[in-house]
């Protein structure tokens, strides 16, 4: 008890240095948090897509080749599918905001059908069926908005050639937040073939389907594939999990940058620490050499310095988890639509190995300083002068 009494004391001693290489730790280990909690958002993502047994179908060029809406009940007639639905993105401007929320053309007839999961009241689905310009909201996007049913939604069309005038009839829940906005997927394209754009009109964008079980999807993938093979607009089907790490692999090998990241911040910080604990160190020879004369041990001198070293080094770890898990939440919250899943739904394993890295730089940085002083003599401590 009397060691990390010491420790403490040691460690709060020139408390402007001590500060400077917890923020130091802290607000390096607070960008780690952010990177690392990327990877573990994509991971929860995945599991939990799994469960849904939905499919993706997209033109095998991407989202620049086109899928024609025939498509679609082709893919409904297939055996091992339940529903499907066009999946066709809009991309407008609302008003003058920026950076617009998502906005999704399809089936209102079969949405609910496909996501399961999300929940709408059953007079506000009917009124969204039975109107063409009516489109429905992710709840908790339209209580931040203060959307009201009825609103009115103007959409300046950005890609599209055409204007969206939607009306708000209902809001559906989901287990995490979307903000995204389903509007009828015949209404544009009705509008886009009145408008003389004949050549954006009939496409479906994507095709969301929903497997039977998840035992079929691999064999359905590949009979849809096979299906389409031959046709001008070939496609490429896979499991909502691997369309959602697509995103992510166009970045490249995301895991392989930020595990460079990671190591570079390590060795940085280790060189920071050890330069503060090289400096401490230094001011307490004379220090250590009484501590040796009246009794400590080698290997108590060691203990306390590699004690002071790795405390400063986990209370700069722990501020920065606070601060990245802080910065994860406020993502979650302004933009869901990239952060569905919140602090809570994504901690795990790599949230203590955040600390224990601050804990091993501590170690590290440590450890030429605390090995210095453990073999100082006690003569050559009392001879120098700081």
């Amino acid at each position: 008890m009397k060691l990390f009494k010491y420790i403490w004391r040691n460690a709060t001693r020139n408390k402007l240095r001590t500060l400077l290489t917890v923020l130091s730790v802290g607000f390096s280990l607070a960008l780690m948090t952010v990177l690392y909690g990327y990877l573990a958002m994509q991971n929860v993502w995945g599991k939990e897509s799994k469960t849904y047994n939905r499919i993706v179908i997209m033109n095998m060029q991407g989202f620049s080749g086109k899928l024609p809406i025939a498509n679609l009940d082709r893919v409904r007639q297939m055996k091992g599918v339940k529903a499907a639905v066009p999946y066709s993105w809009f991309g407008g401007m609302y008003k003058d905001e920026k950076m617009p929320f998502a906005q999704f053309g399809t089936d209102p007839k079969e949405a609910f059908k496909v996501w399961t999961e999300f929940e709408i009241a059953p007079e506000q689905l009917e009124a969204w069926q039975k109107n063409r310009q009516g489109c429905v909201v992710d709840r908790r996007m339209a209580e931040r908005r203060k959307w009201k049913i009825g609103e009115r939604i103007p959409l300046k069309g950005t890609y599209y050639p055409f204007d969206l005038e939607l009306e708000l009839v209902g809001t559906f829940d989901t287990p995490h937040p979307t903000d995204s906005l389903w509007y009828n997927w015949e209404y544009l394209d009705e509008g886009l073939k009145s408008s003389n754009n004949a050549a954006h009109a009939g496409n479906a964008g994507i095709i969301f389907a929903k497997a039977e079980s998840a035992g079929v999807i691999a064999e359905l993938s590949q009979a849809i594939d096979d299906r389409f093979a031959s046709s001008d607009n070939p496609t490429r089907t896979q499991t909502e999990t691997a369309f959602a790490q697509m995103f992510s692999d166009m970045l490249g090998n995301i895991q392989v940058y930020i595990r460079n990241i990671g190591l570079a911040v390590m060795f940085s910080l280790t060189l920071v620490s050890a330069n503060a604990m090289a400096m401490a160190m230094r001011e307490r020879t004379t220090e250590v050499a009484v501590l040796k004369a009246i009794g400590f041990s080698r290997a108590r001198v060691l203990n306390m310095i590699l004690g002071e070293s790795c405390l400063i080094a986990a209370v700069g770890g722990l501020l920065g988890l606070a601060v990245g898990g802080g910065f994860l939440e406020l993502l979650h919250q302004g933009a869901p639509q990239f952060f569905p899943f919140g602090l809570t739904d994504m901690a795990g394993p790599w949230m203590l190995w955040i600390v224990a890295v601050a804990v091993g730089i501590g170690l590290v940085s440590g450890i030429v300083p605390a090995v210095r002083a453990a073999q100082l003599s006690v003569i050559d401590g009392l001879r120098r002068v700081v």
